[in-house]
């Protein structure tokens, strides 16, 4: 699941920034707020990259 999740994160997160690129001629304060969502969706990606913590090596 993590993997699809993550797949799906980097496509939304490249989209993201292809639409920001375009706005930017229509209108650069909408074109920032893509921006901000772009970099958003990146740490979403980063953090889905990083192995959840295996909590059995605890017990």
């Amino acid at each position: 699941m993590r993997v699809a999740m993550r797949r799906e994160t980097y496509d939304l997160k490249e989209k993201t920034l292809e639409f920001a690129t375009r706005l930017r001629a229509l209108d650069a304060v909408a074109a920032d707020a893509a921006a901000r969502a772009h970099l958003a969706l990146f740490e979403v990606w980063t953090i889905l990259c990083t192995p959840p913590d295996d909590d059995d090596d605890e017990h």
